[in-house]
């Protein structure tokens, strides 16, 4: 029954939609929320409060249940094939998921983390997305199953990019320079972090980073925090937590791959970095931008007024479609320069 309530809600034309809900629109900052997503925000439950009284397995569990085939997202353009590979690292094996779309057309390949604050989400949870990321991309993707806190604290998910990373370039037989890093929240947390561990230490970079609105500030503090604490899918209460849950000590502070607001190393790849109008990460990823841009690193955003943090998770909403696509031809651009 949730399934088919959802597909006639994601079906009703917007005109319709306003005639029967006659919601007032949530104008905040200057900034309009998209009023299919407002009304979609209005049937979910979405202010969980995590607390450190959770079983974070039974978690995940309930969220893989509760979300499971649900009809959030569009349908990729073309057929996807996937391949999923097993990876053993020290003491870890580690599933990598491979997506062939039927077109390809670039040789730059894509390493993709998913989000979920480190401590939820999974690669069967990003699957809908990543095909349709892969099928308009028109380009190989690759999604890890990386090791989530609290079990596995940072830097750990971090070494298991790093070996992933390497792996792709030796199965591709590609430089590490032909792969782009992606990924969504704290999947993009871990890409950037994922840069700046090798430009500490001195290894060859990827090709750029492409950064959808990534968790950066272990703070918490900015304004965009408190003007969308809740009401928003992702909380500033939430958000803290996850912090919490994925720091392994208190010198993590400092290091400028754990809090990307530290002073960066370079080189940095070229950064893109994708921003959503209603959501509490949104202001410190420009903080991030200028961090970079400040250091030299050549830097772009993208930032859709309109729309809430998880919007590539949603793209049964138009409007969140339409920017899935439209960030998607801005990351095909770069591949041509």
């Amino acid at each position: 029954m949730q399934n088919l309530f959802l597909k006639i809600f994601f079906a009703t034309p917007l005109w319709l939609l306003k005639l029967i809900t006659r919601k007032k629109q949530t104008l905040i900052r200057g900034q309009i929320l998209d009023y299919q997503t407002q009304i979609f925000l209005s049937l979910q439950d979405i202010d969980i409060e995590l607390s450190d009284d959770d079983d974070v397995v039974a978690l995940r569990r309930e969220i893989s249940q509760s979300h499971g085939g649900l009809p959030l997202n569009a349908k990729p353009s073309c057929n996807v094939t996937t391949k999923d590979h097993e990876l053993f690292r020290t003491e870890a094996k580690l599933m990598l998921r491979e997506y062939v779309p039927d077109s390809i057309i670039y040789d730059t390949s894509v390493l993709y983390f998913h989000g979920g604050g480190y401590v939820l989400g999974s690669i069967d949870g990003h699957d809908a997305w990543l095909k349709f990321l892969a099928s308009n991309m028109q380009a190989r993707v690759f999604s890890l199953e990386y090791s989530l806190a609290p079990e596995k604290k940072y830097p750990v998910a971090l070494e298991d990019s790093e070996f992933s990373l390497e792996w792709i370039a030796e199965y591709l037989k590609a430089p590490i320079s032909n792969i782009s890093l992606c990924g969504d929240s704290a999947g993009a947390h871990l890409a950037a972090s994922l840069s700046a561990h090798r430009s500490i230490n001195q290894s060859e970079l990827p090709k750029s980073q492409f950064l959808i609105y990534p968790m950066t500030d272990p703070s918490c503090e900015s304004k965009s925090q408190s003007d969308f604490s809740k009401g928003y899918f992702l909380t500033r209460k939430n958000m803290k937590w996850f912090w919490k849950q994925f720091t392994g000590s208190s010198y993590d502070i400092d290091d400028p791959r754990f809090n990307l607001l530290v002073t960066p190393p370079t080189p940095m790849p070229h950064t893109m970095i994708v921003t959503a109008g209603f959501d509490p990460l949104s202001d410190e990823a420009e903080v991030y931008a200028r961090t970079l841009f400040n250091a030299g690193v050549e830097v772009n955003q993208i930032h859709y007024p309109h729309l809430i943090h998880g919007f590539v998770n949603m793209t049964a909403l138009r409007a969140a479609e339409k920017a899935a696509l439209d960030l998607i031809n801005s990351y095909k651009a770069s591949f041509e320069t």
